[in-house]
């Protein structure tokens, strides 16, 4: 009897640090399969050409600082093929914690009013 609650017991523990782990990751793999992170579109506007992407060879990257629907900023990064593809335009990024499912251009009057004055300032 001692012997199934003891078992019981552990089963339970490793579930609750498994749990647990899953909210704490910045990790841009993780987030995209974990079912606790939420999935939503965050504006930038881009205002310099992009930089190398040190992960990637032949690839080039924006660190942004992003600002969703709500007005709530995050930095996210973004992988481009080129390095003037999006300069100086607003962008919106499909992301999941720091995973980036869709990036597309999108037009100033397309930018949420509360997004627009945090990205302006």
């Amino acid at each position: 009897m001692k012997e199934l609650l003891f078992k019981i017991a552990g089963v339970v523990v490793v579930l609750i640090i498994v749990c647990s782990g899953l909210t704490f990751t910045e990790n841009e793999i993780i987030d995209r399969y974990n079912p606790l992170v939420i999935e939503k579109d965050v504006y930038a506007l881009t205002k310099e050409p992009s930089e190398p992407d040190p992960d990637y060879p032949r690839r080039f990257m924006y660190m942004l600082n992003g600002v969703d629907e709500s007005g709530k900023e995050s930095v996210i990064k973004v992988g481009i093929t080129g390095q003037h593809e999006y300069q100086d335009t607003y962008i919106k990024v499909r992301v999941k914690g720091g995973y980036v499912f869709s990036l597309e251009e999108v037009k100033e009057s397309d930018v949420p009013e509360k997004a627009k004055e945090k990205i302006k300032k």
